[in-house]
């Protein structure tokens, strides 16, 4: 018997080496939102409809997600206290139950990934509960950490499945073209500046760091990305406001910023993204605003206004002026 490879997805990008626990941690906190605002405004009508009829609905997605970090939680636990675990071939899982609706479902997965996370952050990042590999599946061995990972990419993954068939079913943002207005870096902090430049990791730009990587830095977070006209029009308001000043690494102009939401792909140049969530602005950001009042850019109080953190889904070269297509 094996430890196990490390997990890896072509599809969705997803290295679990990419993936130190104070990542996994920060992105099992941000899923539930991130679901909520993937789907937010559309009838539930069109959340339970599959978009082909082998492929699951946003509903059976969610229903299904929710009973994964469920059963995720209760073998990490298992694992962390130290006792064995077999689980055979693998566990296959019934055929989503939908009955409990919308609103059951959301809340049962922001449950079950707030008890995961529970259990997750209860031990330290470098106790010897982490590489202990004792879960067995076929003739591989997990430890506790890959498990945690595991649930990541899971849920994770599945949120790039409903951005899909959303699209599919004409419930996502329609396609569009629009321009990279300014590439912007920095060695931490704000403002970033132009670049006239830059190569796309799958961590994002080259060369750009985030001074304050307790919340910022993560795969979800490759790339931050705004709207020139939205920008324009916050100057208009009278702040003092610019491209970068915020902390976006990609400015773009001609998009209808208002479509967009988690889920959406844009081709900008030759890297294909994806929006994963909008932005949480921090007392930071106030000094770019006449009162302050940086909440004027988040998405909870205004929608439509916020910045967009993105996955890079194929790395790439960006410039100034390069093209950018929604949903290409």
């Amino acid at each position: 018997m094996t430890m196990a490879a490390t997990e890896t997805c072509d599809a969705c990008r997803f290295a679990a080496d990419q993936y130190d626990l104070p990542d996994v941690l920060g992105t099992l906190r941000a899923i539930p939102p991130m679901w909520r605002q993937a789907i937010e405004g559309i009838e539930p009508e069109v959340l339970s409809t599959r978009p082909a009829p082998e492929v699951w609905s946003a509903l059976e997605y969610l229903v299904h997600c929710g009973e994964v970090v469920d059963l995720h939680r209760l073998g990490l636990e298992v694992l962390l206290n130290g006792d064995d675990l077999d689980v055979g071939a693998g566990v296959d899982l019934p055929s989503p139950d939908v009955r409990g609706g919308l609103s059951a479902a959301l809340d049962g997965l922001e449950r079950a990934v707030g008890e995961e996370h529970a259990v997750a952050a209860a031990v330290a990042a470098d106790d010897p509960a982490w590489r202990r590999a004792r879960m067995t599946a076929g003739s591989d061995r997990h430890d506790a950490a890959w498990l945690v990972r595991h649930t990541v990419h899971d849920v994770t993954h599945h949120l790039m499945d409903i951005g899909r068939g959303l699209h599919q079913l004409g419930a996502g943002a329609p396609t569009q073209e629009g321009t990279v207005a300014q590439v912007s870096a920095s060695d931490g902090g704000v403002p970033k500046r132009p670049v006239t430049v830059a190569e796309v990791g799958d961590r994002g730009l080259l060369g750009d760091r985030q001074a304050d990587r307790k919340h910022h830095g993560r795969p979800l977070q490759a790339l931050c990305l705004w709207s020139l006209e939205v920008i324009e029009a916050l100057q208009a308001e009278g702040h003092p406001i610019g491209p970068g000043a915020a902390g976006e690494n990609l400015t773009l102009r001609g998009i209808d910023w208002t479509t967009l939401r988690p889920g959406t792909q844009l081709l900008v140049g030759d890297v294909l993204v994806e929006i994963s969530a909008w932005a949480t602005p921090c007392a930071k950001n106030a000094q770019w605003f006449a009162d302050r009042d940086f909440h004027r850019i988040d998405h909870e109080h205004h929608p439509g206004w916020s910045r967009a953190y993105a996955w890079v889904r194929e790395p790439g070269t960006v410039r100034p002026g390069d093209a950018v297509v929604v949903e290409p």
